[in-house]
Formats: C-alpha cells, sequence, structure tokens
C-alpha cells in the first residue's frame, strides 16, 4: 500500500470502502497530471502541459471527443458544415497564436446575411419592433459601454486573480443591476445585440448584476465589435477543427481516456487517485496523479459528487448559481429561409415607441431566443435556448422549441403545418453555466477565497467559474494557471 492509501485508509471508513475498490480496475495509470473535462481549458491545459512543461497528463474526458461547447454537424443537404455551439473565437491573448501552432488557417467571422422577423415566442404574434441602427446606434452604444469598462480590465481578465477583496474597492458600477449600468451609460441601443450575441446566456440580463453581465458580454465582445480585435473562426466553417487538431496530439487511452467519468476518488496534500469509468465497455481505470486539474463547471451536486468536497471546498463552490443552455439544429417546412425569427416580447412596443431593455427571460423564465436560417439551400435552422440551472432538459428544451412553432403557426406568423414536422437535426446540452453569486459574497471576497482553493488537496481549478466564459480568455487563465501548477509538482 503506498503513502496515499495509507492516509486514506487512516482518514475513515468512507474513505477505505473506495481505496478497497482498486481491485476491480482494469489497468492502473500513473501521470504528473489528471486534467478532468476535455473543453476549452481542459483541451488546452493538456496540450500546454505535455508540450510546453513536459508533464505525463491523462484527461478524463465524458463525450467521445474533446471541444466542449464547440459544437459542429455537417448539413445532410449540402455537405457544408454547421456551427451551433460556439460561433466564432475572440483574438484575445494566446488565442490566434494557438490556431496558428495547432495548424489551424483562420480567417474572418463566415456572415450570413438573413432578413430579420420579430415575434414574440411567447404568443406567436409578429411584433412591430424595429432594431437600432448599427452605425448611427448600435456602434456608439458599444462604445460608451466599452469605455465605461475598460478601466476594470485587470480586474476581469484574464481571470478575477486581482478581483477587490473588500466592499469598499469594488467599483459600484460592477454591482449594479444590468439595467442600472444601462441607463446610466445610455446603452439602450446596443442592448439587443448585446443580448442576441451571448449576453442572453445569464437569462434575465437587464436584471443581472453587470458584473455577470460582462462575464458573458464583457471586454472581448466589445472589442470584436468595434474592430479593435476582431473576432476570426477557421476558413473552413468547422469550429470543431481547433479541438481536432488538439485530439491529433494527445494519444487515446494514454493521454486521454474518452466517455469515461470520475465514480470516486481520494484527494490530499501527497496526491490523488481516480476510479475512471468507461461509459461503453464499463470497465475502471485506476488513476494515481501528483496533480489534479478541474476543468468542469464545480457544481457540488453534480459534477464534484465524486471528489468528496471538504466543508471549505464545498462552502464555496455550492455558493453559484447558473443557467442552463442549450444549442440545437432544427427542421421544419414552415420555416421560411433566409430569415432569422427572433423572440421579442410584445412589451418592447409601447406608445412610446421601442423599449430596447424589454427582453426574453424576464424572472428567469426559459426560452428560445431565434430561429436561423442556415442560408443558402439549407434545410436546417439554429435555436439557442436558455433556460434554469435544474430541470432544464433537452426533452424541455426540445417541447419549447415545438411550442414556439405551433404558436408561431396558429397566428399565422408562419404558413400552416404541424408540429410532428419538426426533425432535430443536431443538439447539445452545454450544461449549467454562466456561474455568478451575490453581491454579498462578493463584498466578503468570494474571489480570493475562491483562488485561495488552487493547489489545496493537490488540486487546481480552471473553466468558465473561474474566468469569463470565451474560449480565448479561457486559455489566458491557463497560461496564467499552469505555471504555478507546474512549480507545485
Amino acid at each position: 500500500m503506498n503513502q496515499l492509501f495509507k492516509l486514506a485508509a487512516l482518514a475513515g471508513p468512507a474513505l477505505a470502502a473506495v481505496v478497497l475498490q482498486d481491485s476491480a480496475a482494469f489497468r492502473v495509470i500513473e501521470k504528473d497530471v489528471a486534467i478532468i473535462g476535455g473543453g476549452a481549458s481542459g483541451a488546452y491545459a493538456a496540450i500546454r502541459l505535455k508540450e510546453d512543461y513536459g508533464q505525463s497528463i491523462v484527461l478524463v474526458e465524458k463525450e467521445a471527443a474533446l471541444g466542449g461547447h464547440v459544437d459542429t454537424m455537417t448539413d445532410p443537404d449540402t455537405s457544408l458544415p454547421v456551427d451551433f455551439g460556439v460561433a466564432v473565437f475572440s483574438d484575445y491573448g494566446p488565442a490566434r497564436s494557438f490556431f496558428e501552432r495547432m495548424n489551424v488557417t483562420v480567417g474572418p467571422q463566415i456572415r450570413v446575411t438573413l432578413a430579420n422577423k420579430y415575434i414574440d415566442f411567447t404568443t406567436g404574434q409578429v411584433v412591430n419592433y424595429t432594431a437600432a441602427s448599427f452605425p448611427t446606434g448600435t456602434l456608439p452604444a458599444f462604445q460608451r459601454f466599452y469605455n465605461a469598462i475598460k478601466p476594470f480590465e485587470s480586474y476581469l481578465l484574464p481571470g478575477y486573480w486581482n478581483f477587490p477583496s473588500t466592499a469598499k474597492d469594488i467599483p459600484a458600477d460592477l454591482l449594479l443591476p444590468f439595467g442600472e449600468f444601462i441607463e446610466k451609460y445610455n446603452l439602450e441601443e446596443g442592448i439587443y445585440m448585446t443580448f442576441s450575441t451571448t449576453g442572453l446566456g445569464v437569462g434575465d440580463m437587464v436584471n443581472e448584476m453587470t458584473l455577470w453581465v460582462l462575464a458573458a458580454f464583457g471586454q472581448p465582445m466589445l472589442e470584436a465589435m468595434l474592430g479593435i480585435a476582431p473576432a476570426f473562426q477557421p476558413v473552413s466553417g468547422r469550429n470543431i477543427e481547433i479541438y481536432e487538431a488538439m485530439a491529433a496530439r494527445l494519444t487515446p487511452n494514454k493521454d486521454v481516456l474518452y466517455s469515461s467519468t470520475v465514480i470516486q476518488s481520494v484527494r490530499s496534500a501527497l496526491g490523488v487517485t481516480l476510479w475512471v469509468k468507461n461509459s461503453i465497455t464499463g470497465q475502471i481505470a485506476l488513476i494515481r496523479a501528483k496533480k489534479l486539474l478541474m476543468a468542469v463547471e464545480p457544481t457540488v451536486d453534480g459534477n464534484l459528487l465524486p471528489f468528496n468536497l471538504d466543508a471549505t471546498e464545498y462552502g464555496l463552490l455550492s455558493k453559484f448559481e447558473y443557467t442552463t443552455v442549450q444549442a440545437g439544429v432544427v427542421s421544419h417546412p414552415s420555416l421560411p429561409s433566409q430569415t432569422s425569427l427572433i423572440n421579442i416580447p410584445a412589451a418592447a412596443i409601447s406608445a412610446n415607441g421601442t423599449d430596447y431593455t424589454v427582453l426574453p427571460g424576464l424572472g428567469g423564465a426559459a426560452f428560445n431566443a431565434r430561429f436561423d436560417h442556415i442560408g443558402g439551400d439549407s434545410k436546417l435552422w439554429r435555436v439557442l435556448l436558455v433556460g434554469p440551472q435544474r430541470g432544464f432538459t433537452n426533452a424541455v428544451g426540445q417541447k419549447l422549441v415545438k411550442e414556439n412553432l405551433e404558436k408561431m403557426i396558429a397566428s399565422g406568423a408562419l404558413p400552416v403545418g404541424t408540429t410532428s414536422e419538426l426533425e432535430i437535426k443536431g443538439w447539445e446540452n452545454h450544461g449549467v453555466m454562466h456561474a455568478k453569486v451575490s453581491a454579498k459574497e462578493l463584498k466578503n471576497g468570494f474571489f480570493k477565497k475562491l483562488y485561495a482553493l488552487q493547489g489545496r488537496r493537490s488540486t487546481f481549478w480552471t473553466g468558465g467559474a473561474f474566468a469569463m466564459n470565451f474560449q480565448a480568455v479561457l486559455w489566458a487563465f491557463d497560461d496564467v494557471l499552469l505555471p504555478r501548477l507546474v512549480a507545485s509538482l
């Protein structure tokens, strides 16, 4: 019995029972670092640890491929790629140079011009909504938005390392409900585009704290919109290409275990032991690693259940609240080609004109943001849904899409059809995202306490709860974290 096993056996009956299950493993894997999750943070960390720091790694990924929130499928009618997860990559930090390193050629965002039709999806009725002019309304509003948040850059990017830990030092703007921030800086004409790109992920955006809206739509997005650092994507139109390139540099069953999840663990200052089950074969591998890098959302009632959180970890990570995001590709004969059907509440229009701050998701209600035609001769439309942290399953999301269609057909906004004609061509439940805590927790030094978890029990933490949830920002966060992890080995 090695030293780690001895420690676990002495810790008590619960841990000792876990250790006794090592005989169930068909193989033992010994590595410097074990990584949980093969999305943006985990896959990038695996490449850097293996190639740049010379560490032996094993990445545990529950899916059959890397990529996390990046989803690409092939249109069965046109044979062209369809991205329905991450749409573009921000030109922030290491992003562009990393694509070059992976030999993935990039270019400007591939855009499709669509006609907009505004409909209240809760009633199916067409809404007489006029979007703000981009050059004369939205763009100047974005410049004001950018000027207002630029002073906070060191607090927010590429992580919350420097976020103030006392109430008096936190900028008041960051704690405002976003609706008040909008009014303070006259941002109304930029708000729908803020929402429709990535801001919608927080749910009830206007009533959410400004800090968390910035975590969903912040400086990197504004710099892309303003042309300071334009977004980009692979010229192939396949955003998953970057993760395929990463996967090609990681040896299956050696550097990465696909279709696998941790079912039990022991963590201490001496290292970590993980029991990992393959969902296809049912076989269990035993991983012994010096350090553990957690690169999944730290949900205490979900992802972290097999990791035996201590009181300090649980006390902090249980503070997080989330939304759930789903993305899909659908087909229906009543959906209009070359058109984007956009969900706008009828209440946005009144005798006083257009209120750009009236958006879906009021009060945390689940919503589908739009039906976007893929363009060209495609018979496919993208949908993007946001719902509550719990209970927003694929079945619930797909039912919501069917109800949206049913109401639009019944109202005459779309041609006659039946929801039985709806086909789900691709669907991805991205799970919980957009972690947030209360202003009270922030004033009590939440981020300082959270970041103090780094290295405890041989465990380091990365991902969307520890930095803005953009691919490029997560990579930049890893660039700060990984030297600290390596130094601890």
